[in-house]
């Protein structure tokens, strides 16, 4: 589905995206950059280390290069990205610390780090990030 809106509007849209310095799921990149394609001459995707560069340009005013930045799943450990899952699944912490046989206290003090790891503020900024 193509998303609505003036290039301009979307071409805000993405650019407010990637001042956020925040990963951004690729289906919400995707659905904006849409929307601009019908205005664009080329887009070029490019692979970094860290996450995609985006550079789009058109005809007239419509010009952006982005960075939009990849989930650094190295830095959580095997359990911080257990947990990570098991939060993304919709399980509480009661049940967390059940199902990995661990204390409630020990699956809070996990969720602080890997709030803190990620950048996050909230569950649902979690699921944005690393999905269901």
């Amino acid at each position: 589905m193509p998303a609505h809106g003036t290039p301009a509007q979307l071409l805000g849209e993405l650019r407010r995206l990637a001042r956020l310095r925040r990963t951004v799921p690729v289906a919400e990149i995707a659905h904006l950059l849409s929307g601009l394609l019908g205005a664009c001459t080329a887009l070029e995707l490019g692979e970094r280390p860290h996450g995609i560069a985006v550079r789009l340009t058109g005809a007239g005013p419509v010009a952006l290069s982005c960075f939009v930045h990849r989930v650094p799943a190295a830095t959580l450990t095997a359990a911080e990205l257990a947990v990570a899952q098991e939060l993304c699944a919709g399980r509480t912490r009661a049940q967390i610390a059940s199902l990995r046989g661990v204390s409630p206290d020990t699956v809070k003090s996990q969720i602080r780090q890997i709030f803190r790891k990620l950048d996050v503020e909230s569950r649902i900024d979690l699921v944005r990030l690393i999905g269901p």
